[in-house]
């Protein structure tokens, strides 16, 4: 399981981002709250994340910090 990323934010779109992890892009979807906050692209970031896995896809959804992860998970 996949519970935080840091690395370079490699860029930004509508509901998701791509962090650069030692050269592995993951695509992490966010809230506007949380792409708002993040740092410029080309810059190092740390997300929490929450995975979630089904039998058609994998998402890993990030998060600025541990209580706005946790209010996710409450309505998962």
């Amino acid at each position: 399981m996949i519970a935080l990323l840091n690395g370079k934010l490699d860029s930004i779109g509508e509901e998701s981002a791509v962090i650069d992890v030692g050269g592995v892009g993951y695509l992490v979807f966010c809230s506007a709250s949380t792409l708002a906050w993040l740092a410029p692209v080309g810059k190092n970031v740390r997300l929490e994340i929450e995975m979630n896995v089904r039998e058609d896809h994998i998402h890993l959804f990030g998060f600025s910090d541990s209580f706005e992860r946790e209010c996710f998970k409450l309505l998962m």
